[in-house]
């Protein structure tokens, strides 16, 4: 990137169009519809992959998604058929909550990381997408709460039901909403389980983020894969007092607000979401040095008292 530093919490210079597709996988016989934000800028930063919680959509997470836009970077959301909206029945609590644990299985995360690969190596060769997307030289990857396993997955984390595959060198840069170590007392140790991951990283989470009952995770295990990730520079945990489950789905689906009943309207710390997250792909994705030393010196003095940004 070139040129002095937009606020990243002001929406950027680009217009943004969207575009709907899908891209079918004919080896594994899925489908997978997806959502493309298209910024008019003749060149852009970078190119960010985007996948939503369990009940969610290719419409998922379109408040970080179209900002991140305005700013330069394409985005492509993909919808995961077998954890997405088709898993609902009625807005039940109950059904929905039995809807949800029945899709949160490693079949299913191994699906939406195929999916991720999928996607991937279309990248670059397909024709139905656009030209810009097929130029990507330099990718991100983001999802929110079953999205935010996904891209762990994706970044590194190891898992007994989840053999390592080789990351896609275009791929320089991670980010998580509302992250999670499910089964952390269980397995292999969590410095092993997160210790090779080595891209950048930014966790984004709250004080009130936890899961769908007791049983369930607890906010503070989404810091977890934060604090077993190597101090290599680049990882980034930001928590914000009092932000729940929802905040950080960036539009939350019909499906997720019945299941945590809480507040739909945006949080008042929403400005400062969408400026560490613009600031990190600005960072590690477009390579600013500028924006890097923003986010680790100014952004801090933005927040609350009560929030609080890491950095190692």
């Amino acid at each position: 990137m070139d040129g002095p530093l937009i606020d990243p919490a002001a929406v950027g210079p680009w217009r943004v169009t969207t575009r709907l597709a899908d891209l079918h996988d004919t080896r594994r016989a899925r489908t997978l519809p997806i959502k493309l934000y298209l910024p008019d800028t003749p060149a852009p930063s970078g190119l960010i992959l985007f996948s939503h919680g369990l009940g969610g959509s290719r419409e998922g997470g379109s408040a970080w998604l179209g900002h991140w836009a305005s700013h330069g970077y394409l985005l492509l959301a993909m919808q995961h058929p077998g954890s997405d909206c088709s898993i609902l029945r009625n807005n039940s609590p109950q059904s929905l909550r039995s809807a949800f644990k029945a899709a949160m299985n490693p079949e299913e995360l191994t699906h939406r990381v195929d999916d991720f690969r999928f996607v991937l190596e279309r990248i670059g060769r397909d024709a139905s997408l656009p030209d810009a997307v097929n130029a990507a030289s330099a990718i991100g990857l983001a999802g929110h709460s079953f999205g935010a396993v996904t891209v762990q997955l994706m970044a590194g984390e190891r898992r007994p039901t989840q053999p390592p595959h080789p990351l896609d060198p275009r791929v320089r840069a991670v980010l998580a909403f509302s992250p999670s170590a499910r089964q952390a007392d269980t397995g292999p140790s969590l410095d092993h389980r997160f210790g090779q991951i080595h891209l950048p990283f930014l966790s984004i989470t709250g004080s009130r983020d936890d899961g769908m009952g007791l049983s369930d995770i607890t906010a503070a295990n989404r810091e977890v894969p934060y604090r077993h990730m190597p101090a290599d520079g680049g990882k980034y945990l930001l928590v914000f007092a009092g932000g729940n489950h929802l905040d950080f789905a960036g539009e939350a689906s019909d499906a997720e607000g019945a299941m945590f009943r809480i507040r739909r309207e945006p949080a008042a710390f929403r400005p400062h979401i969408l400026a560490a997250s613009t600031a990190f792909w600005h960072a590690h994705l477009a390579g600013d040095a500028a924006a890097r030393h923003w986010l680790t010196d100014d952004f801090p003095a933005r927040l609350r008292p009560d929030d609080r940004f890491e950095h190692k």
